[in-house]
């Protein structure tokens, strides 16, 4: 039988697989998450130490390296939306 930890990871796959298939931000998928990120994760990130916003996102959700640096600097976007113009 199938371990639980290789189905989950499968899943994860699948799910990533579908993101990419249609053409989903994961960041903006569940905007709930921002509201499960720690203070830390905010304050590295107004901080603009990014590879530590990186990493706490990392571990709070689990996410792959690109997943994260993806979510971060969307979720740095709609923070600072001045940056972008």
């Amino acid at each position: 039988m199938e371990s639980v930890e290789n189905r989950i990871a499968e899943l994860e796959k699948q799910v990533a697989f579908l993101h990419r298939y249609l053409g989903l931000d994961p960041a903006l998928v569940d905007r709930s998450m921002r509201t499960n990120l720690p203070p830390q994760f905010f304050v590295a990130l107004r901080a603009g130490k990014m590879v530590r916003a990186i990493k706490i996102y990392r571990e709070v959700t689990g996410a792959s390296l690109k997943t994260a640096k993806h979510a971060v600097e969307t979720i740095a976007r709609q923070e600072r939306p001045e940056l972008d113009a």
